[in-house]
């Protein structure tokens, strides 16, 4: 079975998910988007600074995502909050062999490749996170590196945005969709 197809449960709850909902419809506020980039920030960085210690992102520097999140962030000017799930995530990628980190860029980092285009439509600010410098060739490099092998690894990398999705949601009583 193919790794997209591997995570689509999981894939499917975020997408309908109320946080998600209230991303995607134009009207998130900036205070709430930027508890969202506050954690994003957090986990990016540590995800990206463990990737480049064992040597994965040679050649792939350009997917990094931790610099454009914080510009983002400094530009809304909003006050943020480390959530549990985000805690736990730093905590997690401790653990993580060097290869199960690509199921955490997979993740991550196709979904600001994919959906983050969407999304940048839809928030407040310029939402340079989700500009790339040659998006299809960095899509083609990072598929190199993944395997079907990643499949639990990377729902588990799902589950921790769902859960920073769901308390973030309950922070702010977003409504159900």
């Amino acid at each position: 079975m193919a790794l997209r197809d591997l995570i689509k449960a999981n894939h499917d709850k975020a997408e309908s998910h109320r946080f998600v909902h209230l991303l995607l419809s134009g009207n998130i506020s900036k205070e709430i988007y930027a508890d969202l980039l506050f954690n994003q920030m957090l986990s990016y960085s540590k995800l990206e600074s463990l990737a480049k210690r064992h040597g994965l992102l040679d050649g792939l520097e350009a997917i990094c995502r931790a610099e454009a999140i914080e510009t983002d962030l400094i530009e809304l000017k909003e006050k943020a909050k480390v959530y549990p799930s985000t805690r736990s995530y730093l905590d997690y990628l401790d653990t993580l062999k060097s290869v199960d980190f690509w199921a955490h860029i997979y993740i991550r980092h196709f979904g600001d490749l994919y959906g983050g285009q969407i999304i940048k439509k839809s928030i407040p600010g310029s939402g340079t996170m989700y500009n790339f410098e040659d998006r299809l060739e960095l899509i083609a490099k990072v598929r190199e590196k993944l395997s079907d092998d990643l499949g639990d690894e990377a729902n588990r990398a799902f589950e921790f945005n769902l859960q920073l999705f769901e308390e973030i949601a309950n922070e702010h009583n977003i409504p159900a969709a």
